[in-house]
């Protein structure tokens, strides 16, 4: 445990060093705010221009609520997913090029406790930027409408972080198995293209998928939204995942 311990905090470490954390809280965070921001002005934009000579005319009939700005930030929060895969797919494959997980493992550090840090540091960073974003976002859109008129927020809003969790669980097993940065981050990209692509072949699977998440503003609009199946396979997953990734890391050439 105190190995673990350790190497937790090596990790939380780098994250600080590197700028990681704090440019992702700075991604998430100004996403919170520009989404009521956004949900506000744009409808507000959209018949200013129309109003200019450029051939056609936007009217807006109806007034801009909460449900609005919710829209706006799980389209945002999304887009600041992506932002964070990105960055932090290198958690491994950066240190296979530079050498300095060999120089701890050397120094009697057990492979599947790297694998644990790793996972539970970045399991740590989506949820602090995460929350906070959510946080500031809330704050400003209650401030702003009345928030009730978004049916269980919360729970849309908790479906959408699991979310981000399972693809932390990829990420850990794709990384123990690559050795590319380029090819971890393609093959998280592949991994939502394939569940689109089984969607279009096979109506109704879509409920079974852990990608089913990626809607779960559905709720937000009091719409049918059937989560338990994906949910049950999503689970198994964020704890098969890691599990298999230490047996493939333990036989991998540092």
């Amino acid at each position: 445990m105190r190995q673990l311990r350790a190497f937790i905090g090596k990790e939380f470490l780098a994250q600080r060093r590197s700028g990681k954390i704090f440019i992702l809280l700075a991604v998430f965070v100004a996403f919170a705010v520009l989404s009521p921001v956004t949900a506000k002005f744009l409808p507000k934009l959209m018949e200013f221009a129309s109003q200019q000579d450029i051939g056609y005319k936007i009217e807006v009939n109806r007034n801009v609520t909460a449900v609005d700005s919710f829209d706006q930030f799980f389209g945002n929060v999304s887009t600041a997913m992506i932002v964070f895969f990105i960055m932090q797919a290198n958690i491994f494959t950066k240190e296979y090029s530079s050498g300095t997980l060999l120089l701890a493992l050397t120094r009697g550090m057990e492979r599947r406790k790297v694998v644990f840090a790793k996972a539970l540091t970045l399991c740590f960073v989506w949820t602090v930027c995460y929350w906070i974003s959510y946080g500031v976002f809330y704050g400003i859109t209650s401030a702003m409408w009345d928030i009730t008129a978004a049916n269980e927020p919360f729970m849309a809003v908790t479906l959408y972080w699991i979310y981000g969790i399972w693809y932390i669980a990829l990420l850990i097993f794709f990384s123990t198995v690559l050795r590319s940065t380029v090819g971890v981050i393609c093959s998280l990209a592949a991994v939502s293209l394939f569940s689109d692509l089984i969607v279009g072949i096979f109506k109704g699977i879509d409920k079974y998928l852990p990608t089913h998440f990626a809607g779960a503003a559905k709720i937000i609009h009091g719409q049918d939204f059937s989560y338990m199946p994906a949910f049950a396979i999503m689970a198994a997953m964020i704890v098969i995942m890691p599990v298999l990734s230490i047996p493939i890391f333990n036989k991998k050439q540092i």
